[in-house]
């Protein structure tokens, strides 16, 4: 294992929409003896929405310096987050006068490009390793899993861990637990309308449930994730998809971090499995 302690990004939704991804987070790093360290005073990474470069740019210094003055890589669950923090620091990193720019307009955005941005997915497979995280698992998770991505991990290609098109970590640690992998390549990365859900939810409606449509048909007993504005559409807006579309769909949508801290032993409520918008009763009765 080539990682110890790390700068802790949790990101906005970690206090409401996505508490169970943060909680699972931070049980599954201590499982595994990886010290997080919260990014003190932390601030939004701009998200979806903010589209100014230099704001955005200027938003994820901050986060990247303090993180830096603590001599960590900073890892986040979320996959907005790390699209966000990760561009910002290669773009940092290739720009001098950017980094000089933005210490001019604030002190507190004085980072050197000293740091490494990780998403989680990358720290369990690349970093701990598959062998490492093998040797400590308790239980198997003897599920079928739709694996789906979302479209922020491998866009654009430049900021990408994994295989833009075909991603595949995810995947590994669902047959390292003891899942099976659905029939599901083709929808691993579509996007699951969430951008779109504040203007037209009709639209987003439509995208989430074809998502869902096809991992249930696939035979999927849950869909894993690892991005928080997914499991906003797929898992907590899924009643409101059955309501307005005429629909009963009824899938569990369950974070990555979740299946592994169950094979690893955990808790379910430690892991927030009892906040999970649709009920994951039947999956916890899978664990063996």
């Amino acid at each position: 294992m080539s990682v110890n302690k790390l700068a802790y990004y949790p990101g906005c939704p970690s206090e409401g929409t996505a508490m169970e991804q943060h909680m699972s987070t931070e049980a599954v790093f201590e499982k595994l003896g990886v010290e997080l360290v919260e990014v003190e005073d932390w601030n939004c990474c701009g998200a979806a929405e903010v589209e100014d470069p230099k704001l955005l740019y200027a938003l994820n210094a901050r986060n990247l310096a303090i993180a830096e003055k603590e001599d960590l890589d900073i890892v986040t669950p979320c996959s907005i987050c790390y699209y966000n923090l990760e561009r910002s620091n290669k773009a940092l990193k290739a720009d001098e006068a950017l980094r000089t720019q933005l210490k001019g307009i604030d002190s507190s955005l004085d980072y050197n490009g000293k740091i490494k941005t990780k998403h989680v997915l990358d720290v369990f497979v690349n970093d701990i390793g598959l062998d490492e995280i093998s040797s400590k698992l308790e239980k198997k998770v003897n599920v079928k899993v739709a694996p789906y991505y979302g479209c922020y991990i491998g866009r654009p290609p430049e900021t990408a861990f994994d295989d833009p098109d075909n991603p595949v970590l995810m995947d590994k640690l669902i047959e390292l637990i003891g899942g099976e992998i659905v029939p599901f390549n083709y929808m691993k990365t579509v996007c699951c309308g969430g951008p779109l859900m504040m203007t037209r939810g009709d639209i987003a409606f439509d995208m989430a449930r074809k998502i869902l449509d096809v991992a249930k048909n696939a035979g999927a007993d849950c869909i894993s994730l690892a991005c928080p504005l997914c499991g906003m559409m797929l898992d907590g807006k899924q009643a409101d998809i059955e309501k307005a579309l005429g629909v009963t769909i009824g899938l569990p949508v369950i974070y990555i971090t979740q299946l592994l801290g169950l094979a690893l032993g955990i808790e379910p409520n430690k892991l927030g499995l009892n906040k999970n918008a649709v009920d994951t009763k039947e999956i916890l009765g899978k664990v063996v």
